[in-house]
């Protein structure tokens, strides 16, 4: 076996191990995102809902984890009550939430805008002539 095949496949079994390393942490972080009720306000897939959306992010680690430890809008969480290794695994979990479709993408949703728009007009109009 060449020195060039063993190179390539030691590189390919490193990339391997990497992406299982990223899968594990995003799969522990979604169990911490869980367990410290952070889905209560962002949603199970950080899509928002009390609080804002927080996935897909695009902010580095380093800002996640100000607005995670330092903020007035939610309650901020202390290295003494979420380690930095368990607010990186969080943070890993968000990351790997992917973009979602747009609305239009959606076969299902495709219509429901023109229907509820109608729905909702009919609605208004009922509410004025009563």
């Amino acid at each position: 076996v060449s020195r060039t095949c063993l190179l390539v496949l030691a590189l390919c079994g490193t990339n391997t191990v990497f992406a299982e390393d990223a899968g594990s942490a995003a799969s522990e972080g979604r169990e911490l995102y869980v367990s410290q009720q952070c889905w209560q306000c962002h949603g199970y897939e950080g899509q928002g809902g009390a609080a804002v959306r927080i996935a897909p992010t695009l902010y580095p680690f380093e800002v996640f984890a100000e607005r995670v430890r330092r903020t007035n809008l939610m309650p901020a969480y202390s290295p003494k009550v979420l380690s930095d290794d368990e607010l990186r695994k969080i943070y890993d979990f968000v990351r790997s939430i992917p973009k979602p479709p747009a609305v239009d993408e959606i076969p299902e949703l495709r219509t429901i805008g023109t229907r509820g728009q109608e729905t909702f007009l009919t609605m208004v109009a009922r509410r004025r002539t009563e």
